[in-house]
């Protein structure tokens, strides 16, 4: 059996500290928030689709995880192109 060498525990553990990380602030924010409900939401009946009030609360009390759930987006759309892309090699 083979000891792998230093470089490749390293990067390993770079690896699993940087999943950690994301597990770790996705669990905050998803425990830190107060979800609203829809009876909580600011009631227009002029505008029935009540876009406006949902903006309001979006960029107002929900900046932090409406910004949380970008860059986890942003994250998996990047690992889906790395994974898509394929080696070079072939």
């Amino acid at each position: 059996m083979e000891i792998p060498p230093l470089e490749v525990i390293g990067r390993a553990f770079v690896r699993a500290a940087v999943v950690g990380l994301f597990l770790a602030v996705v669990l905050v924010s998803l425990y830190g928030t107060s979800w609203t409900t829809v009876d909580q939401l600011p009631q227009n009946l002029e505008d029935q689709s009540n876009i406006k009030a949902i903006g309001t609360l979006i960029f107002t009390d929900f900046v932090v995880p409406f910004e949380v759930l970008s860059i986890v987006l942003l994250s998996s759309l990047t690992g889906a192109i790395y994974m898509a892309k394929g080696e070079d090699d072939q």
